[in-house]
């Protein structure tokens, strides 16, 4: 059985190559993957572990994972298996690593989290079958534009703005933080207790604050004085195949008078090193209107329930 030629190995730095091979990168994602970019900065963080099933020497499976919620929860995401491997049973097999008297075991593991849409993931599948609880289901959306187009619109924007009293900010991990403490804001902006940051599920909790801010996260705030209608956003992003890819997820009250919190947060983007064609997902609370989001970002490529569950 291949069951038994399989091992688990941890991934190190030097494995950068034989994961990248496992399977087509291009491929992942419609060429949206962000493990070729993302590769470096998440093996050094510290609540991130890299693992692939081997046969002898070669990569044929590969899983991280994402220790949050006070190490009492695990992200499984950008899990691969090769062609030569498909339906073999390898992704089930790396996901059983974490159970009881397996490898990868950690008894302060409450649950075992993911995220997935109906594109990319059987997560819709599996809730519906009852094997994983959903936690929440948002919106997907994925717009696209191009850097000289995203600038252009964006000068115009600055240049013309009618709203300079709205008051919208950059903040750090303390000040996240604070708001996740804050018991008036969060029945506002995470009713369910529960906030996505890089296709990651946190619960709302202080502590969590560190774990979500990484070297490619910005976060942008408005209105924190008044919580019925503070506005948060989360971004990432990364170079993938396709382009630039834009991670966008909105807490909060969003509305038409969302403009300048928006020109803060794609200012931020607009400093940064890009491609020239620029893919945003953008990602909110199921029934959101996007109305607000305009030109540059008007042409909308698709749009799919996006689900969260745990296990």
């Amino acid at each position: 059985m291949i069951r038994n030629l399989i091992r688990c190995k941890r991934v190190t730095k030097e494995d950068y190559e034989k994961v990248m091979a496992i399977f087509p990168p291009s491929e992942i994602y419609n060429g949206g993957d962000y493990l070729p970019d993302y590769f470096h900065m998440l093996i050094d963080m510290p609540n991130n572990e890299m693992y692939a099933a081997v046969i002898g020497d070669k990569f044929v499976g590969f899983t991280l994972m994402t220790t949050v919620d006070d190490r009492r929860s695990i992200v499984t995401r950008a899990g691969r298996v090769s062609k030569e491997y498909a339906g073999k049973g390898i992704a089930g097999m790396m996901l059983k690593w974490m159970d009881k008297g397996s490898p990868l075991y950690r008894p302060e593991v409450l649950w075992h989290k993911t995220i997935g849409n109906t594109t990319h993931s059987p997560l819709p599948q599996l809730i519906n079958k009852g094997i994983y609880n959903k936690i929440v289901e948002q919106d997907l959306r994925f717009y696209d534009t191009c850097k000289g187009t995203l600038q252009n619109k964006y000068n115009v924007i600055i240049n013309s703005n009618e709203n300079p009293s709205f008051k919208a900010e950059s903040i750090d991990e303390k000040v996240l933080g604070e708001i996740l403490a804050s018991t008036d804001h969060k029945p506002y902006l995470f009713p369910e207790n529960e906030i996505v940051s890089d296709d990651v599920p946190f619960m709302a909790i202080k502590s969590n604050a560190p774990l979500i801010v990484s070297k490619r996260t910005t976060v942008v705030v408005s209105d924190l004085n008044c919580p019925q209608r503070t506005l948060l956003s989360i971004s990432n992003f990364w170079q993938a195949p396709i382009g630039m890819v834009l991670n966008f997820n909105v807490y909060g009250c969003v509305s038409e008078n969302s403009k300048e919190h928006l020109i803060l947060h794609f200012a931020k983007f607009l400093g940064r090193p890009m491609s020239e064609y620029i893919l945003l997902r953008a990602i909110s609370s199921h029934g959101t209107s996007w109305t607000f989001l305009k030109e540059p970002w008007n042409n909308l490529v698709s749009k799919e329930p996006n689900f969260m569950g745990k296990v």
